[in-house]
């Protein structure tokens, strides 16, 4: 069976590798074994990968969350799909098989049935986004019509499906771009954008262009993409902190809340000072973390897991919410697409398998 796993000796350097010699998965009870049709690219953090699993580290990661495929095994307790189904889901951070990969297996509260006009690779680059985004906004942010929403890179795959369900709810949305191809793509997304802000312009447009458009209030809920967390050169140096690409400041965040704003970061080592804490304090606002995997990890949420999948399915299946396919390739073009993320922008690396 080949899979794509991922090597971790040096967190600055993960070794992607295409294997072909791991034995074919037994589903245990509740659990299935998936033929991948289509699956999702996305780069693992590996300083998260390594948080989690501290207290059992590992030197192979999974590589591939978001997989669709036909049952082809299911364990004696399962009750929710059948051998020859379809089905659409989200593999666990602690599964030892990748979903980028010939097969794969999960439980079968993890999965859906795909709907049958929407082809395997349209649900793949849409289902991961969107559990991201309805994370985000019901369950974090809980926006409701009215609101007004701030999308860091609007036009990332992610922030793409952030505007569009923001919108469906009755939200105002304002959304970043640091090109003009992206600034493009904005523009011309059927969901209406209340103002679209180039960060690449100058450092503090970003504030100034939220309290213009909102009258000074600032916005109901920032969704980010990432933050800068320094200006000295020392300190970005000892974090790590080399941003490829424009991000706000945490402090600009913060000034672009409303009273009782909400914070959702993708940032997962944000590090905020009295001083930021004191500002926050002063709004009512508050930081909620985004870490979407949760969702298969504490298996404690499993009808509202379900939930979000399957109205996700249905929306997408509508043609309500609309993903971007930006490259397809085979599994043995898997490795080369993976260490080459970082340069797409927009849409979704999909494996056609």
């Amino acid at each position: 069976m080949k899979t794509v796993s991922l090597y971790v000796q040096n967190e600055c350097d993960p070794k992607f590798i295409l294997e072909s010699n791991e034995a074919d998965p037994f589903p245990d009870k509740y659990d299935i074994v998936v033929q991948v049709k289509a699956c999702s690219l996305s780069r693992p953090n590996t300083k998260v990968l390594s948080d989690v699993y501290k207290k059992c580290p590992r030197s192979r990661y999974i590589v591939g969350y978001e997989v669709a495929g036909i049952v082809t095994q299911a364990g004696s307790g399962v009750s929710n799909v059948n051998i020859g189904d379809s089905v659409i889901g989200i593999v666990s951070l602690s599964s030892h098989y990748s979903g980028c990969g010939e097969y794969c297996m999960l439980s079968e509260y993890d999965v859906v049935k795909k709907p049958d006009r929407l082809s395997y690779e349209e649900a793949v680059a849409g289902i991961g986004d969107c559990l991201k985004a309805y994370t985000a906004l019901y369950y974090q942010a809980h926006v409701t019509g009215g609101d007004t929403v701030l999308v860091i890179d609007g036009a990332s795959s992610f922030g793409n499906i952030a505007i569009q369900l923001a919108s469906q709810w009755g939200a105002k949305v304002i959304a970043t771009a640091s090109s003009n191809e992206e600034r493009g793509i904005l523009e011309n997304l059927d969901t209406p954008i209340a103002q679209i802000i180039d960060l690449d312009q100058r450092s503090n447009i970003l504030v100034s262009s939220v309290l213009e458009e909102t009258g000074g209030v600032g916005v109901d809920v920032v969704i980010d993409n990432g933050v800068k967390q320094f200006n000295d050169e020392e300190d970005q140096k000892t974090v790590r902190e080399n941003l490829r690409y424009p991000k706000p400041h945490k402090h600009d965040v913060i000034s672009c809340l409303a009273a009782s704003g909400k914070w959702i970061t993708q940032q997962p080592s944000l590090q905020l000072d009295p001083p930021d804490c004191q500002r926050l304090f002063l709004r009512g606002g508050s930081v909620h973390f985004l870490f979407e995997n949760i969702w298969t990890l504490a298996y404690s949420q499993h009808g509202r897991f379900q939930h979000v999948l399957q109205d996700a399915m249905d929306k997408l299946d509508r043609g309500i919410l609309k993903c971007k396919i930006s490259k397809t390739v085979t599994l043995d073009g898997a490795v080369d697409a993976l260490k080459n993320l970082e340069d797409i922008r927009i849409g979704k690396v999909v494996v056609k398998i």
